[in-house]
């Protein structure tokens, strides 16, 4: 699950199109390849990395049984990773409390002060307190704002993989940052 793949470095279409001309060990490229751009949003959003390895796995498993569903191979890859999105929300509306949240968000990282600095209680303490504030705000903003922050994700590929224009884009992104930081203030986690 380690490594990340950005869009330009993969073929997603042209694998796609070897899959289903019968080359099975394409799926297993395409797996990779997938599991790579999913598996740091999971971990983000499930914030353990047993349950962010659970949900990658059952994505592919989606991915994998669904992909008769996909006409053009050049929609593969915004559509696994839909599929895969929605697996992880799935999981993670399940999820009662996280462990451990990574706090590699840039505009959190500005409010709070470098992680590094922090001390092992001071960081758990965070850690808790954005696990809870990514789980209060609903799944359309917490979609955006992970594929932002997280995959990093340029407006335009969000709002291209989502359908949405990309104002919308825009407007959830600062709406989700808008409720992370009033819950993080809330918490008395910023100064």
């Amino acid at each position: 699950m380690e490594g990340h793949l950005r869009s330009g470095e993969f073929r997603y279409a042209e694998a796609f199109r070897r899959w289903r001309a019968g080359d099975e060990t394409a799926f297993e490229d395409l797996a990779k390849a997938i599991a790579s751009r999913i598996y740091p949003i999971a971990l983000r959003a499930l914030a353990s990395r047993e349950a962010a390895e659970e949900a990658t796995q059952e994505a592919l498993v989606r991915i994998y049984m669904r992909a008769s569903q996909v006409a053009d191979p050049e929609v593969f890859e915004s559509w696994a990773l839909k599929v895969a999105l929605s697996r992880i929300n799935d999981r993670f509306r399940g999820v009662k409390r996280f462990r451990k949240a990574q706090a590699g968000l840039t505009e959190l990282r500005a409010a709070m002060g470098s992680p590094e600095a922090l001390g092992a209680l001071e960081r758990e303490e965070l850690a808790q307190a954005l696990s809870e504030a990514l789980g209060a705000i609903d799944e359309k903003h917490r979609e955006v704002f992970l594929l932002r922050e997280v995959e990093g994700l340029s407006h335009r590929e969000i709002s291209k993989m989502l359908g949405v224009p990309e104002g919308t884009v825009w407007s959830r992104l600062s709406y989700a940052r808008k409720m992370l930081r009033e819950h993080l203030i809330e918490r008395g986690m910023t100064p």
